[in-house]
């Protein structure tokens, strides 16, 4: 079962709400994501401007990160598979006067069209919703083809631990899938052991230059968690990969 249903009717849902409003609220939801991608690019990518930056945002919904980067005069592009998600993206941008372009497609699917290669691939917090092997290979070829040379993909990712609690109404496997009931069992995210994770890129054909384990962070999988202690949470890695050399 696809969620893109369920996001597509979320995000239809707040249609009617004003776009100062949703300015306010994606901004601020997307500042420690911001903060940590102005970090990796000013210690990876030292010697480029911002105004010289082309940067894509994957799984990027309304855009609230691409639009604090597109601030600093970087040129953003945002993918993601909601229609709805995209045309409220291209709102917000148009409030501040500032260029986007929207690519609504999957990015699991070969077939998805990107015009052009990246300094910077950012994952909004996408990554861990993939849960097949073969979806989560895709993306990772699709990050592979449209880095520059130099490029940089930077990731902040949920994690097993070995504490974590899983709620009524959830089911966690041996596959380290989170289920869901939504009239019957839905994947929803692949909350991997970090290990896992490094070897999964490494397979990938990444050169890991920063991999940073938050066990003090708790990451919240679905509001269904919200009220949970952080150490029964899923923990966090953020990382910074490029293509290795050939």
């Amino acid at each position: 079962m696809s969620l893109q249903p369920y996001y597509e009717e979320s995000y239809q849902s707040e249609s009617g709400r004003s776009t100062v409003d949703l300015l306010q609220e994606v901004t601020t939801y997307s500042k420690g994501l911001f903060n940590y991608t102005v970090e990796s690019k000013n210690r990876f990518l030292p010697n480029l401007d911002w105004s010289s930056l082309k940067i894509l945002e994957m799984g990027a919904g309304r855009g609230g990160l691409g639009l604090l980067l597109a601030r600093l005069g970087a040129q953003v592009t945002l993918v993601d598979f909601s229609p709805t998600a995209l045309a409220q993206a291209e709102k917000i941008f148009n409030t501040e006067g500032l260029e986007v372009t929207c690519i609504q497609g999957d990015v699991t699917h070969p077939d998805i069209n990107l015009p052009q290669q990246y300094d910077i691939i950012v994952d909004s917090h996408l990554l861990h919703c993939l849960t097949e092997d073969p979806d989560r290979s895709s993306y990772y070829r699709l990050i592979s083809d449209h880095l520059t040379p130099q490029g940089i993909f930077v990731a902040e990712t949920m994690v097993h631990r070995k504490k974590l609690f899983i709620p009524d109404g959830f089911m966690f496997d041996e596959r380290n899938v989170l289920w869901q009931m939504f009239g019957k069992w839905t994947p929803i995210r692949r909350i991997l052991d970090s290990l896992d994770l490094e070897k999964e890129l490494n397979d990938a054909g990444f050169n890991i230059i920063y991999f940073y384990y938050y066990g003090q962070y708790g990451f919240v999988p679905h509001r269904s968690f919200m009220d949970l202690p952080a150490e029964i949470l899923p923990a966090a890695v953020r990382m910074v990969v490029q293509n290795k050399e050939l």
